[in-house]
């Protein structure tokens, strides 16, 4: 079930997360990404990042890179993502408008 980003703060953002925002050029005028491991001298948990997977962009890998020292664990928190939305996925976008679903089951698609 899709929730309000804003709403859920304490939510951990694990890979398979997926985020659904308002976007515009060069995507659509909605935008669909999904958090996603980004291998690093062979470790899977190296660097978490956001990959798009609708529309013209998507499969384009990665869409931006999260630092290191905000996700240890290979996660990221909803009260991180909330407070560096502007800074780290998009900056002309509202965090108010950011959508947040857990990883996609194989009947939705």
């Amino acid at each position: 079930m899709w929730k309000k980003l804003i709403d859920v703060p304490d939510l951990i953002v694990q890979r398979g997360y997926v985020l659904k925002f308002p976007a515009k050029y060069p995507f659509e005028d909605f935008v669909v990404m999904m958090v996603s491991g980004y291998p690093e001298g062979g470790n899977s948990l190296a660097a978490i990042s956001l990959i798009t997977i609708t529309g013209y962009k998507a499969g384009i890998n990665p869409y931006v890179l999260f630092p290191q020292e905000v996700h240890p664990y290979g996660t990221l928190t909803g009260d991180w993502l909330i407070k560096n939305w502007s800074k780290w996925v998009w900056p002309e976008g509202d965090v108010n408008d950011v959508w947040v679903k857990e990883a996609l089951d194989a009947s939705v698609l």
